[in-house]
């Protein structure tokens, strides 16, 4: 995955676009109702959000394509992310 953390907006490691991230209550994981290692639940949303971090792009954007509303969380340390600007993009 690819992140821009200036737009924060993901994409898959090919450069398509999984989702502009955007959360009014920006809530801290910590913080948040555990379910399970990858999931949690926000009770300001009342929305599950989803750990990036164990996800492949694939399966990503299924999940995103089914329910454009599913709320990610990504950690700028996690293995699986590449961290751009949107230069990088904005030249293709």
């Amino acid at each position: 995955m690819i992140f821009d953390p200036i737009t924060r907006t993901i994409y898959t490691d090919n450069g398509e676009l999984i989702k502009k991230m955007n959360c009014p209550y920006k809530v801290h994981w910590d913080n948040l109702e555990i379910n399970n290692s990858k999931v949690r639940m926000c009770n300001k949303c009342d929305r599950e959000i989803i750990n990036t971090e164990y996800i492949s792009d694939d399966e990503l954007l299924d999940m995103i394509k089914n329910n454009p509303d599913t709320c990610l969380k990504i950690d700028l340390n996690q293995n699986n992310i590449k961290i751009i600007n949107n230069v990088f993009f904005e030249q293709k």
